[in-house]
């Protein structure tokens, strides 16, 4: 295992401590017979200042800088670690939804449970100053840097069998609720499969949940309470989780099922629910509280045929989307919902919202990419418009809404950049052999993962310093790649292929990433993704199985934190 160097991946928990720097001895002499010293007005005024204001610039400190900053001297090193600030800077770059996941997850374990979580990869010792610590507001984060930073040192991963779910058709979807108590399994046999895990940590069948029809998108809302199922004999059924064993329907929504069009999503407050309820329609509830009953909230209508709807991640933007044009949605301080704008374009494919709402790409005819903005009177203006050769097959913004990726079957991604000045530009144009299939930021929005149609190799591209992105690896299978996806802290990817496997690649330490765990198979591998604390991988495989594989480290030889 090389040593842990400083770096923007991960990085150490906190260097060496170093010693205090050197201080010089003002200069002496004698003047008139008198002892005299010389005392420089010009030293360093930073040691000088309060700790509460050494504690106000460290908290304004990206990562990067803040592990600098430990380097200067004990004391700076021994704030950083006491004020948990390396550990809150990293989380911080992830978006607030995610954040509030893993807050969650980790509050609703008790100390055995968090033993037992940390147990493979952490020793006594480590695990005992851990939960000593877990009554301190930043504990999520420290936990979240922790786990991360032991599962990037682990050099190799041990794959533990937790539970496998059959079905009697394909398998369309499995799901992890974010808590990582429950499987959702959706299937073509008319079906969906809810599996729980217990106390124990083993999982068991829970419930089946039956359609008229195929079942082809199952969502879990935000807290982990309610499922949502869709199918194909047009409803959308809300499922209360709280009643292990007896899963209640909520409610029913009549919807129109569509191969692109058809979806039911929780807003990631998990306050409102949206749907395409008709052709044409679309229709936004409110989810309450007490019994987990919806009330219509409102209707947005198009002249034609209506494609997926989706949410900001604030919960507080809708967009709908035909093949004419974009409607934007806001929501008011009364909880009514107001038409914000309309674009119009033609032959829209598709239209993505950036993180934080402001953003809004569409990609029209095909090979056209336009990008809008909010201006601060509300109305949305075209910012650039980026051409492609064919076909654009995928668009993306990074959590952080900087950065976006297109990728197109004329065998390019365009990486565009965000200014300071509002306007967006293309910065990085990546060439491959073959057309793309897709491409996707990681949650800190440092990383990218980009996927072809053929060829069996999924690139990892690394944002550095000097804004520029780099190759870091390449994931190469023996058959075409179905699905990769990287893990919620961004410091593992998962491919799923053709060859029947699932890779996992790590982070490591340097910056460079490495294989960490290949999972096998006896049939293609069609998806795999990981829970919300990395530790689970969920895959799904062509013989109607869907399977969660335990990453743990080596448990002879647990690491210290």
């Amino acid at each position: 295992m090389g040593p842990m160097n400083n770096n923007s991946s991960i990085g150490n928990l906190l260097s060496p401590t170093p010693e205090p720097p050197q201080v010089e001895e003002a200069p002496t002499g004698v003047i008139a017979g008198r002892d005299v010293t010389v005392h420089d007005k010009n030293g360093p005024l930073l040691p000088g200042l309060p700790e509460l204001i050494h504690l106000k610039i460290i908290r304004c400190l990206s990562f990067r800088e803040i592990t600098q900053f430990a380097k200067v001297c004990r004391y700076f090193h021994d704030l950083v670690k006491n004020d948990k600030a390396l550990e809150r800077a990293w989380s911080r770059r992830f978006p607030s939804p995610q954040q509030y996941q893993l807050k969650t997850l980790f509050k609703t374990k008790d100390d055995h449970q968090l033993r037992a979580w940390l147990k493979p990869f952490a020793n006594e010792d480590a695990i005992k100053s851990l939960i000593e610590q877990r009554k301190n507001v930043h504990f999520p984060a420290q936990l979240l840097f922790t786990n991360s930073k032991l599962m990037s040192l682990c050099e190799k991963f041990k794959l533990v069998e937790k539970t496998v779910i059959t079905h009697d058709a394909k398998i369309i979807a499995a799901t992890l609720s974010p808590d990582g108590r429950y499987l959702a399994t959706a299937s073509h046999d008319n079906t969906a499969k809810i599996c729980g895990r217990g106390t124990d940590g083993l999982w068991e069948l829970k419930d089946i949940i039956s359609h008229e029809e195929s079942v082809d998108f199952a969502n879990f809302s935000p807290d982990g309470r309610y499922l949502v199922t869709v199918s194909r004999d047009n409803t959308a059924k809300i499922h209360d989780l709280q009643d292990v064993g007896s899963l209640g329907v909520k409610a029913t929504i009549n919807i129109i099922f569509g191969l692109w069009f058809s979806s039911a999503t929780f807003s990631n407050d998990g306050r409102h629910l949206v749907v395409t309820s008709a052709n044409d329609t679309v229709k936004i509830y409110g989810l309450k509280e007490d019994d987990g009953s919806l009330e219509e909230k409102a209707t947005i209508s198009h002249d034609v045929l209506v494609l997926r709807p989706t949410f900001s991640d604030d919960g507080r933007r809708v967009v709908t989307v035909n093949q004419n044009e974009v409607k934007i949605r806001s929501q008011g301080d009364d909880g009514s919902w107001r038409a914000e704008d309309i674009i119009h374009e033609t032959v829209i494919n598709e239209a993505k919202l950036s993180s934080d709402g402001r953003h809004l790409a569409i990609c029209s005819a095909g090979l056209a990419l336009k990008i809008y903005g909010q201006g601060d009177d509300g109305s949305w203006v075209k910012k650039i418009t980026l051409q492609h050769q064919l076909t654009i097959s995928s668009i993306n913004f990074s959590a952080n809404s900087r950065h976006l990726v297109s990728t197109s079957l004329d065998c390019t991604a365009k990486i565009c950049k965000l200014h300071d000045d509002g306007s967006w530009k293309e910065i990085t144009r990546i060439d491959h052999d073959y057309g793309l299939y897709s491409a996707n930021f990681s949650a800190d929005s440092r990383h990218l993962l980009i996927t072809g149609f053929v060829g069996g190799t999924a690139e990892i591209y690394g944002l550095q310093a000097d804004e520029s992105w780099v190759k870091k690896a390449a994931i190469i299978h023996e058959d075409c790649i179905h699905g990769a996806t990287f893990s919620p802290d961004s410091c593992l990817v998962a491919t799923a292929s053709l060859d029947s496997t699932a890779k996992i690649y790590g982070l490591w330490a340097d910056g460079t990433w490495v294989e960490k765990a290949v999972i096998r198979h006896e049939s293609s591998v069609t998806s795999a993704n990981f829970s919300a604390d990395s530790r689970n991988v969920v895959t799904v495989t062509h013989d109607n199985k869907a399977r969660i594989t335990e990453l743990k480290g080596k448990i002879d030889d647990p690491m210290d934190v």
